[in-house]
């Protein structure tokens, strides 16, 4: 057994709070900068897509794009009065030669972490073993939308079906969010109406990640990046699930990161913590010394 899959075993163990729980808004908390180009046991800290809480208190994976040697990370991301504090514990390899990945999420039920690879033309839901390899579960069809494929992924309360969300469709504003059943295979598309942000002349914005509040309560994360201003906007949406017209509508804006008085970067993960009382996110770097890779945490009211 790889000795950094372990924590993964602890998971059993820990009592989170119900799904059910109620979510009104978002008040920021506190931001860490993890620096451009730092390294972990020789391991570049970069292009970071994905987080989630691993079932131990503080701890935490971080999932990035891996262009060579496939892996996650173990970080621990504590709280203390007002701020948090960060370090990384281990580097889990995964036995791919590369890996495009996009958003992390552990089964409590199967016990197996869940992976999103968002390639060029096709997108892949995958999962991993204890000893890193990946088995594919599902493929998106070959029609996607060039690089915007299935971004961001989330279980149910009984971790029977997996949320994905679809970055963009060629049906521009309106994209999807499928819900998968694990067992029978059986498929439910849901159509999501994208923000029509003024300054977007690239029609760049998308889902980047989603979260279950519970079966029919969703939460949305859109983010684009406007090129003519310079200028990332993200917004986190509270949006209703509705089986019998098949939309995802919406409900309430919890947070514009345009409130911030820090510019944020290219968020693309977000997570709750361990007794849901907040949401950590994560930004992408690209690889890019005029970029950060942020860890954003906000309480929740």
């Amino acid at each position: 057994m790889n000795k950094y899959f372990i924590p993964l075993i602890l998971i059993l163990s820990i009592t989170v709070k119900s799904f059910s729980q109620n979510i009104d808004s978002l008040v920021f908390f506190d931001y860490k900068i993890i620096p451009h180009q730092y390294q972990y046991k020789g391991t570049k800290v970069e292009e970071i897509s994905g987080i989630e809480y691993s079932g131990t208190p503080e701890k935490y994976y971080l999932l990035p794009q891996s262009d060579f040697a496939p892996h996650y990370f173990l970080c621990t991301i504590e709280e203390h009065n007002d701020q948090i504090s960060w370090y990384l514990d281990s580097v889990i390899n995964l036995n791919a030669k590369n890996f495009d990945g996009e958003s992390v999420r552990f089964n409590k039920k199967d016990k197996s972490i869940y992976l999103s690879e968002e390639l060029k033309k096709q997108s892949f839901i995958k999962k991993t073993d204890s000893s890193g390899n990946l088995k594919t579960i599902l493929q998106s069809d070959s029609m996607q939308k060039f690089n915007r494929g299935w971004e961001g992924i989330c279980f149910d309360t009984n971790y029977n079906n997996l949320f994905i969300s679809l970055e963009q469709s060629y049906n521009k504003p309106i994209t999807d969010i499928l819900k998968f059943n694990l067992s029978t295979g059986k498929i439910d598309t849901f159509k999501y109406k994208l923000d029509v942000l003024p300054n977007d002349t690239k029609n760049d914005n998308g889902i980047t990640e989603i979260l279950c509040i519970n079966d029919s309560t969703l939460i949305v994360l859109e983010r684009d990046w406007q090129k003519s201003t310079k200028h990332t906007s993200v917004r986190v949406y509270k949006t209703e699930i509705n089986y019998k017209t098949k939309k995802a509508v919406k409900t309430k804006c919890l947070f514009n990161f345009d409130n911030l008085y820090f510019k944020p970067d290219n968020v693309e993960g977000m997570t709750f913590n361990a007794d849901r009382s907040k949401i950590i996110f994560v930004t992408d770097d690209n690889k890019s010394k005029h970029q950060q890779t942020q860890i954003i945490c906000f309480t929740i009211k």
